[in-house]
């Protein structure tokens, strides 16, 4: 590297924070010695335009006269009186640009550069402006608000903050040039001022807005008249305004998205709430850690999901997934800084007084006229209701041969035993069984009205249900003495009928001795979805669940527990995730068939899971309400987004003791039944074990499609992308393709949840034929 490279470097970074110009006037001999310095020395590029301003001056000084070009110089000398025109007005350097400008000096320059605001703003209230201080939190909306208010002269004092410097992705919305990277934009701001008029006082806050500076920010030299808060950070965001109300000084904030403006009159409403209220029970101080994803709720909560825009909902699903931060567009900032002026000159003229928050949202005001708003593809159920009467036609025509050692349970035992039946685990808490009890049998329907639904693929998912309902009735048939058996019919058509279970008594022997304790965990049993940190399980422990598991004959039980296999297993499980939620019938049974969106709604319907029992954070929570939205996830699928979709299974594997899968060999009804009771035999176990049991089957429901229905459903992307997961699910598992794959859960420890899902009453399941 050249000495002069090396000179240049240094000199360059010395300049960072320069931001003032240097005037220079030759009617002061000390000046005029500089000046000629500076030509000598500094100096590269040299402007002198002082003729055609002081054109301009004389013009607007007789705008009802029509001078001719030939006029003008004697016009002009008639002005000079006599004065050397190279020494009227000022000469101003500019150090960071090496600029040497020659200018009307400071009362005509201010005449002539705002006779266009002229009656748009008045002599009286241009005054009135030039005593106003505004102070400005964040320079990329804030640079254009600050800019337009220096074209209009809207201030007398304009104080800038900002701790962070120009990066090149800054140049999509911010008005600067590659020159400038690295520099910070309180300077960068302040810089393009002096240089559209140096008259301007400007002054730089280099560290953003803290605490230690806040009193000389808002007070010194003079308190604020206005605040523009444009800042990323919350706490800040917060901060700023507890100051402001505190002072009485009015608050504007523009978001950039659908035209957004806030304005809160803290100098006419002193006890006003922050943010319209919506940040009332927020403490700064611990939002300050935040990470990005964290702040997506407080941020929601803040501007008001429903008012956000479309592409804002789908960019806070991709932020530090596909996207870094939040997108912002040179034209949303510029219409903010347009905005953002035009309401602060308002309200430093005392011509505007209301607190609110206002949408000038293009899109709408500008579009077409015509366009019909695409609905949500109403998905109609192609399933009634099952009736009791229907029951009883089906039943009616089934010859069920009695056994020599049958016996007839009381209808106190059926109650009993159905109730226990009913606390079985259904996807989605569909809860698809019904029961008619006629002549000794106990007959098992299926309710397709109840689990019609995308991860229903051939009915697996129900007779995974109908097996772990028909074990739990099993295991409490044993309790009270009787052992059940059952007759299976292959629902391979319309027909409902699942099997038709008959009683005998009970005669003891080693299995029905492992089973008997499973009795007390069916009303324990429950998904624990809690994140507990991780913790090691024995061996044994595993060996025990693997017993119980393949005491079902023909059952198959793995485990896993190596990290790599766990967070291998987990982008599956995630990808799937996804693919289901931007599946248009997968989101639509998440959102509509499975979610019970409030607490009431979950104890109105009795089935579905309630939200609460998902055990979310606030930032999932939040993302859970922006991603109910099929336009939201329409949107995220045609940018080609979505990882964060899956990043739930990703947190939720990493706390993850171990993960289990069951299957059993031959891909068939009567085995997805009978992985059912081994399923149900193992989570039983488990609860009794105080294990968490976190069920985690979309992979499961999705690879059933590419290999048993030609990827139905899917389309051609999902295909590829699947087939490609499951060859990296079968090197992890040692899975065949033509198994019947039934549980594939995360077991861990963790405390038990207070909420727990709902279920029907047994009046609504079970019906008496006497």
């Amino acid at each position: 590297m050249s000495n002069r490279l090396s000179e240049l470097i240094k000199a360059s970074g010395q300049m960072q924070l320069v931001y003032k110009p240097v005037f220079l006037r030759i009617s002061d001999p000390s000046e005029k010695s500089a000046l000629e310095q500076l030509i000598e020395n500094h100096v590269i590029f040299f402007h002198d335009e002082i003729y055609g301003q002081l054109q301009e001056l004389v013009k607007m000084r007789s705008p009802a006269v029509r001078i001719k070009k030939d006029e003008y110089p004697e016009l002009i000398k008639k002005h000079l009186a006599g004065r050397d025109i190279n020494a009227y007005g000022v000469w101003v350097y500019y150090p960071w640009s090496r600029r040497l400008v020659h200018m009307l000096d400071e009362d005509e320059f201010i005449q002539v550069r705002t006779n266009r605001n002229q009656y748009k703003i008045t002599a009286k209230e241009k005054e009135t402006l030039s005593t106003k201080r505004i102070g400005i939190i964040g320079l990329s909306v804030g640079q254009s608000i600050a800019l337009t208010l220096a074209m209009e002269r809207g201030f007398g004092e304009l104080r800038l903050t900002d701790f962070d410097t120009l990066e090149l992705s800054n140049l999509n919305r911010i008005r600067s040039g590659v020159h400038n990277l690295g520099v910070p934009k309180v300077v960068i701001t302040a810089r393009e001022i002096a240089e559209m008029d140096p008259f301007l006082k400007v002054t730089c806050f280099f560290s953003g807005l803290t605490e230690e500076n806040m009193d000389d920010f808002y007070c010194g030299n003079g308190k604020l008249d206005l605040l523009v808060d444009e800042c990323d950070s919350l706490d800040v965001k917060i901060l700023s305004r507890f100051k402001a109300r505190e002072l009485g000084i009015p608050v504007i904030m523009d978001t950039s998205d659908r035209g957004m403006l806030d304005v809160e009159r803290f100098d006419l409403e002193p006890n006003r709430p922050l943010l319209h209220g919506t940040i009332e029970n927020i403490d700064p101080q611990n939002i300050k850690g935040l990470s990005t994803e964290d702040k997506i709720p407080v941020m929601l909560q803040m501007l008001g999901v429903e008012n956000i825009s479309l592409r804002a909902k789908a960019s806070m699903i991709e932020v530090e997934q596909t996207i870094n931060t939040w997108p912002q567009l040179a034209s949303s900032v510029a219409l903010g800084g347009a905005v953002g002026a035009d309401v602060c000159r308002r309200i430093l003229l005392d011509q505007y007084h209301e607190s609110g928050r206002y949408y000038i949202d293009l899109e709408e005001l500008v579009g077409d006229k015509n366009t019909v708003e695409d609905l949500p593809v109403s998905r109609i159920n192609p399933f009634n209701p099952l009736s009791a009467e229907d029951m009883k036609q089906i039943a009616s025509k089934v010859k069920i041969e009695s056994g020599a050692d049958d016996i007839y349970p009381d209808r106190d035992s059926i109650n009993s035993m159905v109730a226990a039946a009913a606390a079985a685990p259904s996807t989605g808490n569909d809860q698809p069984w019904k029961w008619l009890s006629k002549n000794g049998t106990l007959y098992l329907f299926h309710d397709e009205y109840r689990s019609h639904s995308f991860g229903d693929f051939q009915k697996t998912a129900s007779f995974i249900t109908f097996g772990a309902a028909y074990e739990n009735l099993y295991i409490h048939a044993l309790k009270l003495g009787i052992e059940p058996y059952y007759h299976f019919f292959r629902d391979s058509t319309s027909e409902k009928l699942v099997a038709a279970i008959r009683f005998k008594r009970l005669v003891k022997n080693p299995l029905t001795e492992i089973l008997l304790p499973l009795d007390k965990a069916i009303y324990r049993r429950h998904t624990n979805r809690i994140m507990a940190p991780k913790t090691i399980i024995s061996e044994d422990i595993y060996s025990r669940l693997g017993m119980i598991a393949e005491s079902v004959p023909g059952a198959k039980f793995k485990c896993f527990t190596d990290e790599k296999d766990l967070r291998a297993i987990a982008m599956i499980i995630g990808a799937c995730d996804r693919m289901r939620l931007l599946h248009p019938e997968g989101h639509y049974d998440f959102v509509h068939r499975e979610m019970r969106w409030t607490s009431e709604d979950a104890e109105k319907t009795l089935d579905g899971i309630d939200i609460k029992t998902l055990a979310l954070g606030n930032s999932l929570m939040a993302a859970m309400s922006v991603i109910k939205s099929e336009k939201v996830i329409n949107s995220v699928k045609e940018l080609g987004g979505g990882n964060a979709l899956g990043m739930l299974a990703m947190r939720t594997v990493s706390t993850a003791s171990a993960l289990c899968m069951i299957s059993l060999p031959g891909y068939e009804l009567k085995n997805f039944f009978e992985g059912g009771r081994s399923m149900e035999r193992l989570w039983l176990e488990a609860t009794n074990l105080n294990l968490a049991i976190h069920p985690l089957i979309s992979p499961l429901y999705l690879f059933s499609r590419i290999l048993h229905g030609k990827g139905e459903g899917l389309d051609e992307k999902n295909v590829k992308e699947l087939q490609f997961l499951r060859e990296q699910f079968n090197k992890i598992t040692g899975s065949g393709n033509t198994d019947a794959e039934v549980f594939l859960t995360k077991i861990a420890i963790a405390e038990e949840p207070v909420l727990k899902a709902h279920r029907l009453p047994v009046k609504d399941i079970l019906v008496f034929e006497e």
